[in-house]
């Protein structure tokens, strides 16, 4: 039967409530083609004049048993009996994850869930193709499916309610006993080989004496046209266009674009098309506006803002967050109330991760939005909300599936989700999805019992990942589908890709639980190579016949690989044209076409004001000898990036380790005679207690990144690195120490404890040296300490990365010597330079070195300094703020502000694949 006599037979079928079998049945191989269909019978009626017509029974096989099954349902409630039902798809693979969490297992299953959904795939193929159960016992693998077979019948036999295939062949011996009424007329459209339960419901109708027809499209076969793309993002693009081109020349040409892997390309094909297709959308403030055309596959509901945010709430209220899934939770506009929250939530990520935290939950963020909220009112809304949800968590009770339906239900009001913006039609339907996620979820009762919020949460998510999620669109010309959504479609014109001899054909996937020879046997699906080829040739000419104007295409590369054409495509591959559209959308060459340059230079920022000191200290100088934007967005601006913590201590947590420890130690300390008047065990004791001090409060301050073996090893490794260090200390020539970083415990009101305002250059800066000693004839040796990798000392670089020693000495007369104290593991001592001879061991005169030797006195090299140290000064002052780094290479491999500088577009050479330095 062709289109056109099913169409006239539809046409003449009258519906008459007495005789529902005078009316043909279309049985559709999918949904998709079932919608066409209806479509296309709509325009033979609309061609024909008709302005109304009876809706046609244009159903899959599916949906047809779902109507003889309420049928059914129907009679048994008019007779006053109770109708079972059978289990649902998502109440099945509940079972099936029920049955094999209790079933003993050996070896020890990693990967329950896949394996359990392995194991219902592997017997819906049992029951769709009446595979013989027990299956033969070829493996181990097989052995454990038998088993877990047989529990899961017992389950349902226990539960009182027959697996969904069971059910459906109650439904086909209905069917065939004449119970429900049958169609005379039965139409079968798009079938390739259906599997043994779609036989018996063909043999079933036919029984019952229903003539059954094939239906076929009588347009004759296109000789394809073949291209072929240099990649396959370039395949794609040129696809893109030739839709465009035909959609723009016709826009009621019903365009099909068949890409065989589209469930892995999805993401690839999603971001070529909007380019291509709908540029505008792209648009700052575009929002989501109607595509043109329409993708067939899904995505998991939890891929999805509105619901993942929900899960996330769900999953901080239950037991927290990874750092992760927290930060995400907290940037999203899903909940809340207003743009002031939004902003609120944002600095609590910011101050998780400076913190440290890995782990966040409910009291973590309340004390960060408690101690926020003290310094402004704007945090106050937040940190109700946050108590709220606080006050709602359960204290280990065990609900119903019913009951933590409706506690996630006020959670999620409590937290203001979905948000307080308008629902687009997007989120609405996301919106009704989640709430029928939800319901599916609340009638588990019967299966999970009372069970802890953890396990509730993880149920929920389960079923959320399972509900493929597909925007409802209106209809439009252009479909981009999968080569089993495209089945038994037609088309204007269709454009295949993705023909390599990689990937066309498939390769075979069998169930393992399901003895491979048994599947090659029963023709079960993708059970074997020659499976899959067979297949692949039958659909390879179906497509040729789907459309009047046929392209096949294929990338001739994959990164590296090279890649051959389909062998299906070699009858077709004769003359085949090249593709290399441009990388950019047309919309980006009309607008660069039009575009009017304007150049404006940017190397200069306000100058900072005079009144006041200038963030950054000698760090400011050293940055802007880097790059000169990298100082000024830093420091200026306060630009930087988000903290990245880890667990264990960071080469940034290990210097201030340091630092906060010998602040602490030489402020009680304040000379040698003091330190030397301790013996070993009394130094060793105040050691461990200070470094014991420091690591509480780093423990106290973000408990997950510190593991008690983790604490013993940082422990240690302190305690034996500072008494390495005082060891050397003992040894120098008599001092005092005259200042220190860090707030002494008597400063009252916050003040800094030895901060220095000084001016130099014309700058005001506030100077914090490390520490500063007054050595015994009274002058003054600067010192900085450093736990990180060794760098170039800064009286060996003409434009100094690291000024701080210099502007030390600079600002303080009485400097007669400056020095890196160096407490890395293994390498403990001084690297300096001073006026006169070798003070300390390592500290060097300036005559003793290359560099300086020169110099016509220490004054001399103080003024040399000075010189390059005020040139910097100057540059600030002026407002020189251009991204103009040092070295290209190694002063960008530090830095995080390339989104910023832009400089990796300007500036190929600045690329950079070298590892981060440690950092002091």
């Amino acid at each position: 039967m062709v289109p056109a006599e099913l169409f006239d037979c539809l046409a003449a079928a009258v519906p008459d409530p007495a005789d529902p079998a005078a009316v043909p049945l279309v049985l559709c191989t999918s949904r998709r083609l079932a919608q066409q269909l209806h479509a296309r019978y709509a325009r033979y009626q609309i061609g024909r004049g008709v302005a109304a017509w009876p809706t046609p029974e244009i159903q899959t096989p599916e949906s047809y048993l779902q109507t003889v099954e309420e049928q059914l349902r129907q009679r048994l409630r008019i007779a006053g009996e109770s109708p079972v039902l059978p289990l649902t798809e998502h109440e099945t693979d509940l079972v099936w994850r029920l049955v094999l969490s209790e079933a003993p297992s050996e070896p020890t299953l990693l990967r329950e869930a896949e394996a359990a959904q392995l194991a219902a795939q592997a017997w819906r193929l049992c029951l769709d193709y009446d595979l013989p159960m027990p299956l033969p016992a070829t493996g181990a693998d097989v052995e454990r499916f038998n088993a877990w077979a047989e529990a899961y019948r017992g389950r349902c036999r226990r539960l009182g309610r027959p697996d969904p295939a069971d059910a459906r062949a109650g439904l086909l011996a209905t069917l065939a006993a004449g119970d429900v009424p049958a169609p005379r007329q039965v139409v079968l459209a798009g079938f390739d080989r259906p599997p043994p339960w779609q036989a018996r419901l063909w043999g079933a109708l036919r029984d019952r004496g229903a003539s059954v027809h094939v239906l076929f499209d009588d347009a004759p076969a296109a000789a394809p046209r073949t291209c072929c793309a240099p990649s396959a993002e370039q395949e794609l693009r040129a696809a893109a266009r030739w839709v465009r081109a035909r959609a723009e020349r016709d826009p009621a040409l019903r365009i099909g674009v068949v890409v065989p892997d589209l469930g892995s390309r999805r993401a690839d094909v999603l971001r070529v098309f909007d380019q291509e297709l709908c540029p505008q959308l792209d648009a700052l403030g575009a929002g989501r506006g109607q595509r043109p055309y329409n993708l067939s596959l899904g995505m998991p509901l939890t891929d999805y803002g509105l619901p993942q945010c929900a899960l996330q709430l769900l999953r901080l209220c239950v037991d927290g967050l990874d750092l992760a899934a927290a930060g995400s939770l907290l940037c999203a506009r899903y909940w809340g109330a207003s743009e002031p929250e939004w902003l609120d939530r944002a600095d609590l990520d910011r101050r998780l991760r400076e913190e440290g935290h890995l782990h966040v939950d409910l009291g973590v963020l309340q004390r960060i939005a408690a101690y926020a909220a003290d310094a402004t009112d704007d945090a106050r809304p937040l940190l109700q909300r946050l108590r709220a949800l606080a006050s709602l968590r359960p204290q280990h009770r065990r609900q119903t599936p019913a009951e933590w339906a409706e506690t996630f239900s006020d959670w999620l009001d409590r937290a203001g989700w979905p948000g307080p913006r308008a629902l687009d039609s997007v989120d609405y339907q996301l919106h009704e999805a989640w709430r029928e996620v939800l319901a599916r979820f609340a009638a588990l009762g019967g299966l999970l019992g009372s069970i802890p919020a953890s396990a509730a949460w993880h149920q929920l998510r389960l079923l959320a990942q399972r509900r493929v999620f597909q925007p409802q669109t209106p209809e439009v010309p252009i479909q981009v589908l999968g080569a089993l959504e495209a089945q038994g479609l037609t088309f204007d014109a269709l454009w295949v890709a993705g023909l390599d001899d990689e990937h066309w054909p498939p390769g075979g996937r069998p169930n393992p639980f399901i003895p491979f020879e048994l599947q090659r046997r029963h023709g079960l699906p993708h059970a074997s190579t020659a499976h899959e080829l067979a297949w692949a040739e039958r659909m390879t000419g179906r497509w040729c016949g789907a459309a009047p104007e046929v392209v096949f295409s294929w990338a001739s590369t994959d990164g590296d690989r090279p890649l051959a054409p389909s062998p299906l495509l070699r009858a077709h591959a004769e003359a085949v044209t090249g593709q290399a559209p441009s990388p950019l959308a047309p919309l980006w060459h009309a607008a660069h076409a039009q575009a009017r340059i304007e150049v404006l230079a940017d190397a200069y920022a306000p100058p900072p004001r005079d009144d006041r000191p200038v963030p950054g200290g000698a760090r400011l100088l050293g940055d802007q000898a880097r790059c000169p934007f990298r100082a000024f967005a830093t420091h200026r601006l306060g630009a930087r990036a988000l903290e990245q913590p880890g667990y264990g201590l960071s080469a940034i947590d290990r210097g201030e380790l340091v630092h906060r420890c010998l602040e602490t130690l030489w402020r009680s300390l304040r000379d040698q005679a003091a330190l030397c008047a301790l013996d070993d065990d009394e130094l060793a004791a105040r050691v461990a207690a200070t470094v014991d001090a420091e690591l509480a409060r780093l423990q106290r301050q973000a408990p997950q990144r510190l593991t008690p073996a983790l604490l013993e090893l940082e422990t240690g490794r302190l305690r034996t690195l500072l008494l390495q260090w005082f060891a050397l200390e003992r040894e120098r020539p008599p001092f005092a120490v005259e200042l220190l970083e860090g707030t002494p415990p008597q400063a009252e009101g916050g003040a800094r404890g030895d901060d220095q305002l000084v001016s130099f250059g014309g700058l005001r800066l506030r100077l914090r040296p490390d520490r500063v000693d007054r050595l015994g004839d009274g002058d003054e040796l600067v010192i900085d300490y450093k736990t990180g990798a060794k760098r170039p000392l800064p009286w060996h670089d003409g434009r100094p990365e690291e000024p701080q020693l210099l502007i030390y000495a600079l600002t303080r007369p009485q400097t007669v010597g400056v020095a890196y104290a160096r407490l890395r593991q293994g390498s403990v001592g001084f690297d300096g330079i001073a006026d006169d001879g070798e003070r300390i061991d390592g500290v060097k005169g300036y005559t003793q070195l290359r560099e300086t030797r020169d110099a016509s006195s220490w004054g001399g090299l103080m003024g040399r300094w000075r010189g390059e140290l005020t040139t910097l000064a100057d540059e600030v002052r002026r407002g020189l703020a251009g991204v103009t780094p040092k070295h290209p290479r190694q002063s960008c491999r530090d830095c995080s502000l390339h989104a910023l500088c832009r400089i990796h577009e300007a500036r190929p050479d600045a690329a950079f694949d070298d590892a981060p330095e440690d950092l002091a």
